[in-house]
Order: C-alpha cells, then structure tokens, then sequence
C-alpha cells in the first residue's frame, strides 16, 4: 500500500509532533519503503540524524522513545510529490499533523485522492475545513462527533521492556512531572532504567490528558499512578486500560503520604490535607522490597500492564487502527 504522510516542519519551539512520529513509525513497520515521509522525519532516522546540526532540545522529550527507531533516509523516493498526486499514484494521503501543514492539499482534493487527517494538537480544537473532506482523527477529543475519530499516543514495540524487573530499588520513581530538578537523563536508557527499576511512577494531565509519558511508564513495566484520570472525557486516552488504572490509584496511592508533598506534586496539586497527611508517614520505610512483601499482587499488575502495552500500545496497532477506520 502506498501511503504519502505529509508531516510539519515544526514550529518555534520544536520541530516535531509526537502523534505524526509515532503514526509513521506503526505505518512503516506495516509497509516499509512504500509509506512516503514529506518533508523526510530525518530525526527519526539513525543513519540521517548524525548528519544534521541541531539543537536536542528543539525535539520533545530529547527524542527519547522516537529516536533510532527508522533508518535508511535516502532510500525513500520523495520526488516529484505533487506529480505524483497529480496522478493518484498513492493509495492515501495521510496529514499527521493538518492543523501545521495541509502541503499540496488543494491537489489531493482536485485529483480525488483518498485522505486522512490527523490533529495531534493538545486542545480540544476541531477544525471544520479538514473534518468536512475526509476522516479526521483528533487526539484531545471531548464528545463523539460524525467523521471525527479519537487517536491516542503509541510506542514502539521494539522499546518496549521484554520483562518486568521483579526487584526494583525504587517505590516511587524519581522523576517527578513539573519538577524540572528531576529530570536529569540525558540520554535513553537511563530514562527508561529509571522507571523499570521503580514500582510506581506518577504521571497525569499536561496541556492535554494524552501524554508519551504515560506510555513510557507502561512500556517500562512500571505501573502509573495517574492524577485525577477518572476524569478523563470517555473519548480520550481510549487506548489506555484507564479503568484499570483508576482502580490502581484508588488503591495504592497513599504511598505518596510516605513523600514530602512539596517534592512530589506539582502547584496545582498541593494542599494542607496533603501536608497534614505526610506528618505521621515522616519516618516510615519507603523501601520497594518491604512494599512487595506486603502487596504480593504488584508483580502480577507489572505483568498484565505489560502485556496489555505489547498488544494494544504499539505504534503497528496505531497505524493499524487508522488503516481500518478508512475502510
């Protein structure tokens, strides 16, 4: 199947867009060379990157997760594109990132050329010119509207951790979200080590609830304590087990009594109830291997977590799910 992802150059700030890295990545595990990259995602290439000057921070997350996970840049034939929409040479047109570029979108519709449009953006913005010509994907969706789809985040199965680390030296992970002090990894495998070798990980809402970090917890075979994900609109995260892990918090989330709330909680998530919550936990042990003698079922939740990240999380089932919703 040749498939044309048309793909942004980025904006100020950053020059990529996690929801169109990860669709191409699951698009070219299904149909290698045949899915065409416009402008080339050369970021995401092991053998291109090293070629290019660039600043690291201008790539979210520095890259972890979508870094070296394509490769052979210039093998791709990214050629005359518009004569080739011209002609329907492709057998759809994917825009993975419409709202920053809808490139050569006036000859995919003169040429009825079949077409796709994702919105990766964190708001809740429907944009009614694209929803009204072809399937639209939006990611931070409220309600269920006609022609509009959700889409969630994904991960690459080859990152994703074989097994659980059955005796992980952390209960809480270190990094903390919004506490830029914590994050201090500056390359992929101590980021990842970080959360496989921790019980719990926090994570929750950012600009919007979809979030690569919540997936990366998972595919590290950490378990997530989510803030406030129950109230997550049902067309959300629809990829995520989130009822599941709704009755994870519920459940474990007074170990965060054991930390000083000042250090573990965002602005917006401080309180006196946590404050005073935290004054009776001051000397209690934190010690991962103490907590799994006492909640023999954690190794069981790590397992099932896993699994369901390996069968339902990767970016193959993203590009697959889009696949069957145009059909």
């Amino acid at each position: 199947m040749r498939i044309l992802l048309i793909r942004s150059e980025g904006n100020q700030t950053h020059i990529n867009d996690f929801m169109s890295d990860l669709l191409l990545h699951g698009l070219r595990q299904l149909y290698g060379s045949e899915v065409i990259d416009y402008p080339g995602c050369w970021y995401m290439y092991s053998d291109e990157i090293t070629n290019r000057k660039y600043d690291i921070n201008k790539i979210w997350g520095k890259g972890f997760t979508i870094n070296n996970t394509l490769n052979n840049y210039n093998s791709i034939d990214r050629t005359d594109i518009k004569k080739k929409i011209q002609e329907k040479y492709f057998d759809l047109v994917i825009y993975s990132s419409v709202r920053r570029s809808d490139q050569f979108l006036d000859d995919v519709i003169k040429y009825n050329n079949t077409v796709i449009f994702i919105d990766g953006e964190d708001d809740n913005i429907i944009d009614e010119r694209y929803a009204k010509l072809g399937l639209y994907f939006k990611r931070e969706l409220l309600v269920k509207k006609n022609n509009v789809i959700p889409i969630s985040f994904a991960i690459p199965k080859e990152k994703i951790l074989k097994t659980i680390n059955e005796n992980p030296a952390n209960l809480l992970a270190p990094l903390v979200p919004g506490r830029l002090d914590t994050y201090i990894y500056d390359n992929e495998k101590t980021y990842y080590d970080m959360y496989s070798n921790s019980i719990f990980a926090i994570t929750n809402k950012k600009l919007g609830w979809d979030c690569l970090r919540h997936y990366e917890i998972l595919m590290n075979g950490c378990i997530p304590l989510f803030f406030y994900i129950k109230n997550c609109p049902k067309q959300t995260l629809t990829t995520l087990p989130k009822n599941k892990l709704i009755n994870i918090y519920d459940k474990f989330n007074k170990i965060l009594q054991l930390y000083f709330p000042f250090n573990i909680y965002k602005k917006k998530f401080l309180s006196i109830d946590k404050v005073i919550s935290y004054i009776p936990n001051i000397f209690k042990d934190k010690s991962a291997s103490l907590f799994l003698d006492k909640n023999s079922e954690i190794l069981d939740i790590k397992n099932e977590l896993l699994s369901y990240t390996k069968q339902y999380l990767t970016t193959e089932h993203l590009a697959k799910y889009v696949l069957d919703k145009k059909n």
